[in-house]
């Protein structure tokens, strides 16, 4: 199986690009790595470029929330990036583009 994270680092921007499906099974991993990425780099940004996710179910919700309460603490801003028109609903049905600044790139 293809991996769906990729991290790359450029001072002071940790991106992590998802692509494919972020499901219960991928978000628990996803989740795993950007944690470790966060505690390894100390980024000042950290940019969830989500443009090549075909389906995100409440695990995708899930993940950019806890990611967010992770974040916040540390000083850390966070930023969604080109979501689909359709993950874009699932986004605002659930308020989080009132919580998280979501971009195009």
């Amino acid at each position: 199986m293809e991996d769906i994270l990729n991290l790359s680092y450029r001072e002071p921007i940790l991106t992590a690009s998802l692509k494919g499906e972020i499901d219960h099974h991928s978000a628990v991993n996803v989740r795993t790595k950007i944690d470790e990425a966060l505690f390894y780099y100390h980024p000042q940004t950290l940019v969830i470029d989500i443009g090549r996710v075909d389906f995100m179910d409440s695990s995708g919700l899930g993940l950019l929330m806890g990611t967010l309460a992770k974040t916040k603490p540390l000083g850390i801003s966070l930023t969604v990036q080109n979501p689909s028109a359709r993950v874009m609903r699932i986004l605002k049905m659930a308020g989080l583009d009132k919580m998280i600044p979501i971009t195009k790139a």
